[in-house]
Protein backbone atom coordinates (compact mmCIF):
# COMPACT_ATOMS: atom_id res chain seq x y z
CA UNK A 1 0.00 0.00 0.00
CA UNK A 2 1.75 2.98 -1.46
CA UNK A 3 1.72 5.96 1.05
CA UNK A 4 0.50 8.71 -0.74
CA UNK A 5 -2.56 6.66 -1.84
CA UNK A 6 -3.16 4.23 1.00
CA UNK A 7 -6.68 5.94 1.63
CA UNK A 8 -8.07 5.62 -2.01
CA UNK A 9 -6.19 1.68 -2.34
CA UNK A 10 -8.07 0.94 0.90
CA UNK A 11 -11.49 2.54 0.09
CA UNK A 12 -11.43 0.89 -3.52
CA UNK A 13 -10.91 -2.58 -1.19
CA UNK A 14 -13.65 -1.62 0.95
CA UNK A 15 -16.18 -0.72 -1.45
CA UNK A 16 -18.70 -3.65 -1.00
CA UNK A 17 -18.22 -3.11 2.75
CA UNK A 18 -18.57 0.82 2.39
CA UNK A 19 -21.55 0.98 -0.23
CA UNK A 20 -23.27 -1.52 2.09
CA UNK A 21 -22.76 -0.04 5.47
CA UNK A 22 -25.66 1.77 7.46
CA UNK A 23 -22.98 3.99 9.39
CA UNK A 24 -23.22 8.19 8.56
CA UNK A 25 -20.42 10.72 9.45
CA UNK A 26 -21.35 14.28 9.40
CA UNK A 27 -18.78 17.13 10.13
CA UNK A 28 -20.43 19.26 12.43
CA UNK A 29 -17.82 21.69 13.26
CA UNK A 30 -14.25 21.93 13.35
CA UNK A 31 -11.09 24.12 14.47
CA UNK A 32 -10.37 26.50 11.23
CA UNK A 33 -7.06 25.87 9.18
CA UNK A 34 -6.01 22.77 11.55
CA UNK A 35 -2.84 22.21 9.78
CA UNK A 36 -1.41 25.93 9.62
CA UNK A 37 -2.42 25.68 13.39
CA UNK A 38 -0.33 23.15 13.93
CA UNK A 39 2.41 24.34 12.04
CA UNK A 40 2.20 27.86 13.83
CA UNK A 41 2.32 26.26 17.48
CA UNK A 42 5.59 24.24 16.79
CA UNK A 43 7.39 27.54 14.97
CA UNK A 44 5.81 29.05 17.51
CA UNK A 45 7.98 27.71 20.08
CA UNK A 46 11.32 29.15 18.77
CA UNK A 47 9.98 32.41 17.49
CA UNK A 48 11.78 35.46 18.62
CA UNK A 49 9.07 37.84 17.53
CA UNK A 50 6.36 36.42 19.65
CA UNK A 51 2.94 34.34 18.97
CA UNK A 52 2.74 33.00 15.25
CA UNK A 53 -0.49 33.07 13.74
CA UNK A 54 -2.09 30.62 10.99
CA UNK A 55 -2.21 33.06 9.21
CA UNK A 56 1.22 33.75 9.38
CA UNK A 57 2.11 30.11 7.78
CA UNK A 58 1.12 32.45 4.24
CA UNK A 59 3.11 35.53 4.21
CA UNK A 60 5.44 34.34 1.46
CA UNK A 61 7.11 31.41 -0.36
CA UNK A 62 9.31 31.07 2.31
CA UNK A 63 6.60 31.03 4.68
CA UNK A 64 4.82 28.54 3.45
CA UNK A 65 8.35 26.52 3.04
CA UNK A 66 9.24 26.66 6.31
CA UNK A 67 5.85 25.60 7.94
CA UNK A 68 5.38 22.39 5.74
CA UNK A 69 9.27 21.81 6.59
CA UNK A 70 8.50 22.07 10.50
CA UNK A 71 5.73 19.69 10.24
CA UNK A 72 7.33 17.45 8.31
CA UNK A 73 9.92 17.51 11.04
CA UNK A 74 7.85 17.56 14.04
CA UNK A 75 5.26 14.88 12.22
CA UNK A 76 8.30 12.44 11.68
CA UNK A 77 10.25 13.13 15.30
CA UNK A 78 6.80 12.45 17.79
CA UNK A 79 6.76 15.86 18.20
CA UNK A 80 2.24 15.76 17.92
CA UNK A 81 1.12 17.80 20.78
CA UNK A 82 0.61 20.62 17.59
CA UNK A 83 -1.71 17.97 16.51
CA UNK A 84 -3.75 18.38 19.85
CA UNK A 85 -4.66 22.17 19.22
CA UNK A 86 -6.97 21.77 16.17
CA UNK A 87 -10.58 19.52 17.05
CA UNK A 88 -13.44 18.01 15.17
CA UNK A 89 -16.51 17.17 16.51
CA UNK A 90 -18.70 14.68 14.67
CA UNK A 91 -21.58 13.32 14.04
CA UNK A 92 -22.17 9.81 14.17
CA UNK A 93 -25.07 7.64 13.19
CA UNK A 94 -25.81 3.43 13.27
CA UNK A 95 -22.86 2.80 14.77
CA UNK A 96 -22.58 -0.79 16.55
CA UNK A 97 -22.34 -0.15 20.42
CA UNK A 98 -19.78 -3.02 20.07
CA UNK A 99 -17.26 -0.68 17.81
CA UNK A 100 -18.02 2.25 20.67
CA UNK A 101 -16.91 -0.41 23.05
CA UNK A 102 -14.00 -1.87 21.61
CA UNK A 103 -12.16 1.21 19.67
CA UNK A 104 -14.35 4.70 20.06
CA UNK A 105 -14.27 4.62 23.37
CA UNK A 106 -11.03 2.61 24.54
CA UNK A 107 -9.10 5.27 25.10
CA UNK A 108 -8.72 8.30 26.75
CA UNK A 109 -8.43 11.03 23.97
CA UNK A 110 -11.96 11.82 22.67
CA UNK A 111 -15.39 13.24 24.04
CA UNK A 112 -18.35 11.68 23.40
CA UNK A 113 -22.62 12.19 23.58
CA UNK A 114 -24.47 9.14 22.72
CA UNK A 115 -27.99 7.88 22.75
CA UNK A 116 -28.83 6.09 26.19
CA UNK A 117 -29.81 2.70 26.21
CA UNK A 118 -31.12 3.52 29.61
CA UNK A 119 -33.67 6.20 28.79
CA UNK A 120 -34.55 5.97 25.06
CA UNK A 121 -36.34 3.27 24.06
CA UNK A 122 -35.01 0.65 21.06
CA UNK A 123 -36.91 1.35 18.16
CA UNK A 124 -37.96 -1.64 15.78
CA UNK A 125 -36.80 -0.12 12.26
CA UNK A 126 -34.39 -1.74 9.69
CA UNK A 127 -31.75 0.51 10.92
CA UNK A 128 -31.84 -0.55 14.79
CA UNK A 129 -28.75 -3.54 14.11
CA UNK A 130 -25.41 -3.02 11.90
CA UNK A 131 -23.54 -6.45 11.25
CA UNK A 132 -20.66 -7.55 8.93
CA UNK A 133 -20.88 -8.01 5.19
CA UNK A 134 -20.00 -11.85 6.49
CA UNK A 135 -23.30 -11.94 8.71
CA UNK A 136 -25.77 -9.83 6.46
CA UNK A 137 -27.35 -12.71 4.26
CA UNK A 138 -27.79 -15.47 7.27
CA UNK A 139 -31.30 -15.79 8.23
CA UNK A 140 -30.44 -17.04 11.34
CA UNK A 141 -28.69 -13.77 12.32
CA UNK A 142 -31.73 -11.84 11.48
CA UNK A 143 -34.25 -14.29 12.72
CA UNK A 144 -31.93 -13.54 16.26
CA UNK A 145 -32.36 -9.98 16.13
CA UNK A 146 -36.02 -10.59 15.64
CA UNK A 147 -36.16 -12.52 18.75
CA UNK A 148 -34.06 -10.31 20.31
CA UNK A 149 -35.86 -7.40 20.11
CA UNK A 150 -39.18 -9.10 20.75
CA UNK A 151 -37.27 -10.56 24.29
CA UNK A 152 -36.46 -6.94 24.59
CA UNK A 153 -40.12 -5.58 24.69
CA UNK A 154 -41.89 -8.49 26.82
CA UNK A 155 -39.21 -7.85 29.27
CA UNK A 156 -40.36 -4.38 29.29
CA UNK A 157 -44.22 -5.35 30.07
CA UNK A 158 -43.06 -8.22 32.35
CA UNK A 159 -41.11 -6.30 34.93
CA UNK A 160 -43.47 -3.22 34.80
CA UNK A 161 -45.32 -4.51 37.74
CA UNK A 162 -41.94 -5.75 39.36
CA UNK A 163 -40.54 -1.98 39.26
CA UNK A 164 -43.71 -0.11 40.13
CA UNK A 165 -44.14 -2.20 43.17
CA UNK A 166 -40.28 -1.13 44.52
CA UNK A 167 -40.73 2.30 42.81
CA UNK A 168 -43.88 3.42 45.18
CA UNK A 169 -42.51 1.91 47.77
CA UNK A 170 -39.17 3.96 47.93
CA UNK A 171 -41.79 7.14 46.76
CA UNK A 172 -44.82 6.65 48.39
CA UNK A 173 -46.10 10.30 47.86
CA UNK A 174 -45.97 9.58 43.97
CA UNK A 175 -47.75 6.93 44.11
CA UNK A 176 -51.10 9.36 44.50
CA UNK A 177 -50.63 9.77 40.78
CA UNK A 178 -48.71 6.95 39.01
CA UNK A 179 -49.33 7.62 35.98
CA UNK A 180 -47.61 10.79 36.34
CA UNK A 181 -44.34 8.64 37.11
CA UNK A 182 -45.47 6.11 34.26
CA UNK A 183 -41.96 7.24 32.13
CA UNK A 184 -39.58 6.87 35.30
CA UNK A 185 -41.00 3.02 35.60
CA UNK A 186 -40.70 2.53 31.71
CA UNK A 187 -37.09 3.45 31.82
CA UNK A 188 -36.46 0.93 34.58
CA UNK A 189 -37.68 -1.34 32.68
CA UNK A 190 -35.70 -0.69 29.73
CA UNK A 191 -32.50 -0.33 31.37
CA UNK A 192 -32.89 -4.28 32.10
CA UNK A 193 -34.30 -5.08 29.29
CA UNK A 194 -31.61 -3.76 26.95
CA UNK A 195 -29.30 -6.71 28.93
CA UNK A 196 -30.29 -9.19 25.91
CA UNK A 197 -30.18 -6.96 23.20
CA UNK A 198 -26.76 -7.73 20.66
CA UNK A 199 -23.80 -5.86 21.00
CA UNK A 200 -24.88 -4.89 16.87
CA UNK A 201 -27.46 -2.58 18.49
CA UNK A 202 -26.49 0.73 16.95
CA UNK A 203 -26.47 4.29 18.13
CA UNK A 204 -25.89 8.06 17.58
CA UNK A 205 -23.43 10.29 18.74
CA UNK A 206 -21.40 13.71 19.23
CA UNK A 207 -17.58 12.26 18.95
CA UNK A 208 -14.91 14.75 19.30
CA UNK A 209 -11.50 14.26 18.71
CA UNK A 210 -8.09 16.17 17.50
CA UNK A 211 -6.16 16.00 14.70
CA UNK A 212 -3.97 13.49 16.55
CA UNK A 213 -6.76 11.38 17.75
CA UNK A 214 -6.91 11.02 14.27
CA UNK A 215 -4.31 10.24 13.40
CA UNK A 216 -4.28 8.08 15.50
CA UNK A 217 -7.45 5.87 14.15
CA UNK A 218 -5.63 6.09 10.83
CA UNK A 219 -2.60 3.95 12.05
CA UNK A 220 -4.98 1.71 13.81
CA UNK A 221 -7.52 1.52 10.93
CA UNK A 222 -6.41 -2.32 10.41
CA UNK A 223 -5.50 -3.32 13.59
CA UNK A 224 -8.82 -4.74 15.49
CA UNK A 225 -9.93 -6.27 12.19
CA UNK A 226 -13.25 -4.64 12.88
CA UNK A 227 -14.85 -3.96 8.67
CA UNK A 228 -16.82 -1.31 10.65
CA UNK A 229 -14.13 0.57 11.85
CA UNK A 230 -12.19 0.65 8.39
CA UNK A 231 -15.88 2.09 6.94
CA UNK A 232 -15.79 4.57 9.65
CA UNK A 233 -12.89 5.55 9.47
CA UNK A 234 -12.93 6.03 5.67
CA UNK A 235 -16.05 8.30 6.08
CA UNK A 236 -14.19 10.38 8.55
CA UNK A 237 -11.18 11.00 6.82
CA UNK A 238 -13.50 12.00 3.85
CA UNK A 239 -14.05 14.87 5.93
CA UNK A 240 -10.88 15.88 6.63
CA UNK A 241 -9.65 15.99 2.62
CA UNK A 242 -12.48 18.50 1.98
CA UNK A 243 -11.43 20.50 5.12
CA UNK A 244 -8.08 20.68 4.60
CA UNK A 245 -5.63 18.80 2.42
CA UNK A 246 -2.34 19.30 4.08
CA UNK A 247 -3.70 17.43 7.39
CA UNK A 248 -4.99 14.63 5.23
CA UNK A 249 -2.07 13.85 3.46
CA UNK A 250 -0.44 13.88 7.41
CA UNK A 251 -2.81 10.98 8.15
CA UNK A 252 -0.20 7.60 8.65
CA UNK A 253 -0.05 4.56 6.93
CA UNK A 254 -2.77 1.81 8.86
CA UNK A 255 -0.41 -0.74 10.64
CA UNK A 256 -1.19 -4.04 9.21
CA UNK A 257 -3.46 -6.12 12.10
CA UNK A 258 -1.66 -8.82 14.32
CA UNK A 259 -2.34 -12.39 14.28
CA UNK A 260 -4.71 -13.83 16.63
CA UNK A 261 -5.87 -16.82 18.03
CA UNK A 262 -9.10 -17.63 18.82
CA UNK A 263 -9.53 -20.73 21.05
CA UNK A 264 -12.99 -21.16 22.35
CA UNK A 265 -11.35 -24.14 25.09
CA UNK A 266 -8.28 -21.76 26.30
CA UNK A 267 -10.83 -18.80 26.66
CA UNK A 268 -13.42 -21.47 28.63
CA UNK A 269 -10.42 -22.36 31.30
CA UNK A 270 -8.97 -18.63 31.54
CA UNK A 271 -12.57 -17.15 32.06
CA UNK A 272 -13.36 -19.99 34.60
CA UNK A 273 -10.09 -18.77 36.50
CA UNK A 274 -10.60 -15.86 36.50
CA UNK A 275 -14.40 -16.24 37.77
CA UNK A 276 -13.04 -17.95 40.73
CA UNK A 277 -10.52 -15.43 41.67
CA UNK A 278 -13.62 -13.10 42.01
CA UNK A 279 -15.07 -15.73 44.45
CA UNK A 280 -18.64 -13.79 43.35
CA UNK A 281 -17.52 -10.32 43.42
CA UNK A 282 -17.63 -8.06 40.62
CA UNK A 283 -14.48 -6.37 41.40
CA UNK A 284 -11.25 -7.31 43.27
CA UNK A 285 -8.42 -5.69 45.08
CA UNK A 286 -5.34 -7.18 43.44
CA UNK A 287 -2.87 -4.60 44.18
CA UNK A 288 -2.51 -0.67 45.83
CA UNK A 289 0.28 1.37 46.33
CA UNK A 290 0.13 3.60 49.75
CA UNK A 291 3.56 4.21 50.27
CA UNK A 292 2.61 8.21 49.58
CA UNK A 293 0.35 8.32 52.35
CA UNK A 294 3.48 8.65 54.69
CA UNK A 295 4.59 12.02 52.72
CA UNK A 296 1.38 14.32 53.10
CA UNK A 297 -1.53 15.52 55.42
CA UNK A 298 -4.39 13.08 55.41
CA UNK A 299 -6.49 15.60 55.89
CA UNK A 300 -6.53 15.64 51.93
CA UNK A 301 -8.78 13.30 51.96
CA UNK A 302 -11.45 14.26 54.05
CA UNK A 303 -14.55 16.25 52.37
CA UNK A 304 -15.13 18.18 55.24
CA UNK A 305 -11.45 20.07 55.57
CA UNK A 306 -11.52 19.50 51.48
CA UNK A 307 -14.47 20.36 49.59
CA UNK A 308 -12.93 20.23 46.44
CA UNK A 309 -13.80 16.42 46.50
CA UNK A 310 -17.74 17.26 46.67
CA UNK A 311 -17.80 19.73 43.90
CA UNK A 312 -19.78 19.03 41.21
CA UNK A 313 -16.86 20.21 38.32
CA UNK A 314 -14.30 18.39 40.76
CA UNK A 315 -11.51 20.89 39.83
CA UNK A 316 -8.98 19.48 42.06
CA UNK A 317 -6.11 18.91 39.56
CA UNK A 318 -6.19 22.65 40.10
CA UNK A 319 -5.29 22.50 43.84
CA UNK A 320 -1.81 21.78 44.72
CA UNK A 321 -2.84 19.82 47.73
CA UNK A 322 -5.73 17.65 46.13
CA UNK A 323 -3.02 16.63 43.48
CA UNK A 324 -1.28 14.58 45.93
CA UNK A 325 -4.20 12.29 45.87
CA UNK A 326 -2.29 10.99 42.25
CA UNK A 327 0.04 9.35 44.12
CA UNK A 328 -2.21 6.50 45.81
CA UNK A 329 -2.97 3.72 43.10
CA UNK A 330 -5.28 0.89 43.23
CA UNK A 331 -5.78 -1.96 40.65
CA UNK A 332 -9.06 -4.36 40.31
CA UNK A 333 -10.00 -7.65 38.85
CA UNK A 334 -13.64 -6.80 37.61
CA UNK A 335 -16.33 -8.55 35.47
CA UNK A 336 -19.42 -6.22 34.27
CA UNK A 337 -21.38 -6.98 31.24
CA UNK A 338 -21.26 -5.63 27.92
CA UNK A 339 -23.73 -2.54 28.73
CA UNK A 340 -22.40 -1.93 32.31
CA UNK A 341 -19.02 -1.55 30.95
CA UNK A 342 -19.45 0.67 28.26
CA UNK A 343 -20.72 3.13 31.19
CA UNK A 344 -17.60 2.54 33.40
CA UNK A 345 -15.34 2.87 30.32
CA UNK A 346 -16.56 6.45 29.74
CA UNK A 347 -14.02 7.19 33.01
CA UNK A 348 -11.24 7.06 30.71
CA UNK A 349 -8.81 8.15 32.90
CA UNK A 350 -9.03 4.76 34.85
CA UNK A 351 -7.09 2.58 32.46
CA UNK A 352 -8.80 -0.88 32.03
CA UNK A 353 -7.05 -3.77 29.90
CA UNK A 354 -10.31 -4.98 27.93
CA UNK A 355 -10.36 -7.73 25.68
CA UNK A 356 -10.32 -8.04 21.95
CA UNK A 357 -13.93 -9.51 22.55
CA UNK A 358 -13.67 -12.05 20.44
CA UNK A 359 -10.37 -14.02 21.58
CA UNK A 360 -12.85 -14.07 25.41
CA UNK A 361 -15.63 -16.27 23.48
CA UNK A 362 -15.95 -19.43 24.99
CA UNK A 363 -18.74 -20.69 23.31
CA UNK A 364 -20.64 -21.30 27.34
CA UNK A 365 -23.81 -19.91 28.54
CA UNK A 366 -21.78 -16.85 29.21
CA UNK A 367 -23.93 -14.14 31.00
CA UNK A 368 -24.75 -11.27 33.72
CA UNK A 369 -28.39 -12.29 35.17
CA UNK A 370 -29.24 -8.46 36.78
CA UNK A 371 -30.95 -8.39 40.50
CA UNK A 372 -34.12 -6.73 38.89
CA UNK A 373 -34.72 -10.20 36.24
CA UNK A 374 -34.25 -12.19 39.29
CA UNK A 375 -36.94 -10.58 40.98
CA UNK A 376 -39.66 -12.03 38.43
CA UNK A 377 -39.54 -15.55 37.89
CA UNK A 378 -41.78 -15.04 34.58
CA UNK A 379 -38.70 -12.40 33.76
CA UNK A 380 -35.97 -15.10 34.33
CA UNK A 381 -37.59 -17.83 32.17
CA UNK A 382 -37.97 -14.95 29.02
CA UNK A 383 -34.51 -14.07 29.59
CA UNK A 384 -32.51 -17.18 30.38
CA UNK A 385 -34.85 -19.13 26.89
CA UNK A 386 -33.27 -15.72 24.89
CA UNK A 387 -29.94 -16.11 25.97
CA UNK A 388 -29.69 -19.57 25.19
CA UNK A 389 -30.94 -19.45 21.54
CA UNK A 390 -28.60 -16.51 21.37
CA UNK A 391 -25.45 -18.66 22.39
CA UNK A 392 -26.93 -21.61 20.25
CA UNK A 393 -26.28 -19.48 16.98
CA UNK A 394 -23.02 -18.68 18.45
CA UNK A 395 -21.80 -22.24 18.56
CA UNK A 396 -23.05 -23.07 15.53
CA UNK A 397 -21.64 -20.34 13.48
CA UNK A 398 -18.08 -20.86 15.05
CA UNK A 399 -16.85 -23.16 12.92
CA UNK A 400 -17.60 -21.56 9.64
CA UNK A 401 -14.13 -20.30 8.69
CA UNK A 402 -15.96 -17.52 5.73
CA UNK A 403 -17.19 -16.05 9.17
CA UNK A 404 -14.47 -13.78 10.76
CA UNK A 405 -14.30 -14.15 14.78
CA UNK A 406 -14.46 -10.63 15.03
CA UNK A 407 -17.99 -10.60 13.28
CA UNK A 408 -19.10 -13.02 15.72
CA UNK A 409 -18.77 -10.81 18.78
CA UNK A 410 -20.91 -8.58 17.08
CA UNK A 411 -24.26 -11.31 18.12
CA UNK A 412 -22.99 -11.61 21.78
CA UNK A 413 -25.58 -10.13 24.15
CA UNK A 414 -25.14 -6.77 26.13
CA UNK A 415 -25.13 -9.37 29.31
CA UNK A 416 -21.91 -10.42 28.26
CA UNK A 417 -19.22 -10.41 30.80
CA UNK A 418 -15.95 -8.24 30.18
CA UNK A 419 -13.21 -9.70 32.06
CA UNK A 420 -10.52 -7.50 32.68
CA UNK A 421 -7.99 -5.40 35.02
CA UNK A 422 -8.95 -1.53 36.25
CA UNK A 423 -5.91 1.06 37.63
CA UNK A 424 -5.76 4.12 38.59
CA UNK A 425 -4.85 6.86 41.41
CA UNK A 426 -7.38 8.10 44.57
CA UNK A 427 -8.09 11.04 42.75
CA UNK A 428 -10.09 9.48 39.81
CA UNK A 429 -10.99 6.46 41.58
CA UNK A 430 -13.04 8.72 44.12
CA UNK A 431 -14.62 10.61 41.05
CA UNK A 432 -15.89 7.59 40.29
CA UNK A 433 -16.65 5.78 43.54
CA UNK A 434 -18.48 9.02 43.96
CA UNK A 435 -20.49 9.45 40.48
CA UNK A 436 -21.05 5.41 40.84
CA UNK A 437 -22.40 4.91 44.34
CA UNK A 438 -25.59 6.74 44.20
CA UNK A 439 -28.68 5.20 44.20
CA UNK A 440 -29.00 6.63 40.52
CA UNK A 441 -26.32 5.15 39.32
CA UNK A 442 -26.73 1.70 36.95
CA UNK A 443 -26.95 -0.90 39.39
CA UNK A 444 -24.23 -3.42 37.98
CA UNK A 445 -21.89 -0.77 38.35
CA UNK A 446 -23.14 0.54 41.69
CA UNK A 447 -22.54 -3.05 43.12
CA UNK A 448 -18.95 -3.09 41.30
CA UNK A 449 -18.41 0.02 42.69
CA UNK A 450 -19.61 -0.93 46.35
CA UNK A 451 -17.04 -4.23 46.20
CA UNK A 452 -14.10 -1.82 45.28
CA UNK A 453 -14.40 1.05 47.92
CA UNK A 454 -15.12 -2.19 50.66
CA UNK A 455 -12.34 -3.37 49.71
CA UNK A 456 -10.31 -0.14 50.54
CA UNK A 457 -12.48 0.65 53.68
CA UNK A 458 -11.26 -2.93 54.76
CA UNK A 459 -7.31 -1.99 54.27
CA UNK A 460 -7.16 1.37 54.38
CA UNK A 461 -9.67 2.41 56.77
CA UNK A 462 -8.07 5.75 57.33
CA UNK A 463 -8.97 6.78 53.94
CA UNK A 464 -11.37 4.56 53.24
CA UNK A 465 -14.33 6.19 55.50
CA UNK A 466 -14.09 9.20 53.49
CA UNK A 467 -15.63 7.28 50.21
CA UNK A 468 -19.30 7.60 49.60
CA UNK A 469 -22.10 8.47 46.90
CA UNK A 470 -22.69 12.61 46.27
CA UNK A 471 -24.80 12.75 49.41
CA UNK A 472 -22.19 11.18 51.47
CA UNK A 473 -19.53 13.22 50.81
CA UNK A 474 -21.65 16.11 50.32
CA UNK A 475 -22.14 16.58 54.31
CA UNK A 476 -21.02 20.09 54.14
CA UNK A 477 -22.37 21.09 50.82
CA UNK A 478 -25.84 22.49 49.93
CA UNK A 479 -27.35 21.02 48.49
CA UNK A 480 -26.47 17.86 50.42
CA UNK A 481 -28.09 15.78 47.02
CA UNK A 482 -27.06 17.50 43.64
CA UNK A 483 -29.55 15.33 41.68
CA UNK A 484 -32.02 17.91 42.36
CA UNK A 485 -35.94 15.92 40.74
CA UNK A 486 -33.94 12.76 40.49
CA UNK A 487 -33.80 12.09 44.10
CA UNK A 488 -33.42 8.34 45.04
CA UNK A 489 -35.75 8.96 47.37
CA UNK A 490 -33.57 7.32 49.88
CA UNK A 491 -31.46 9.31 52.66
CA UNK A 492 -28.60 6.67 51.63
CA UNK A 493 -25.96 9.24 54.19
CA UNK A 494 -28.30 7.87 57.23
CA UNK A 495 -27.44 3.72 56.02
CA UNK A 496 -24.34 2.55 57.63
CA UNK A 497 -21.98 1.39 54.33
CA UNK A 498 -22.21 -2.51 54.56
CA UNK A 499 -25.86 -2.35 54.41
CA UNK A 500 -26.37 -0.20 51.02
CA UNK A 501 -28.25 -2.52 49.06
CA UNK A 502 -30.73 -1.67 45.89
CA UNK A 503 -32.54 -3.36 42.85
CA UNK A 504 -33.99 -0.37 40.98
Amino acid sequence: MADAHWFDSLKEKYAAEYAASPIKVSLIAYTAQPFDIAAASARTCYSSKGLLLPDDMHKSDKSRELAKKVARATLKSGHHTTRQHAQFVFGLENVSRQVIWQILHAHPYYNSEQVSQRYVAIKNDRTWYSLPTSLMQNADVHALHTLAFDTYTRLIDVLKPVVEEIYFSIHRLKARNKEEHAGDIKKRCMEIARYVMPVSTVAYLYHSVSALTLMRYARMLLWSAHEEFVVLGLKMFEHIRAIDAELFNELPVPLEPPARTFDSTAAKQKNAAFDAALQGKPARLVSSSVAALEQFDRSVFDTAVNPLLGDVFYPGTLDESTRLLNHVHFTFQKKLSHTADSQEQRHRTLPGSRPHLAEQISLENDYIVPSLIKKSPEATQIYLDYLEQNFEIVRRLWPQDSIPREDLAYLLPNAYPIRYLESGDYYNFFHKWKARLCYNAQEEIFYSAHAEVSAVKTQFPEIGKFIGPPCFVREHLKPRCPEGDHFCGIKVWQIPFNEYERVI
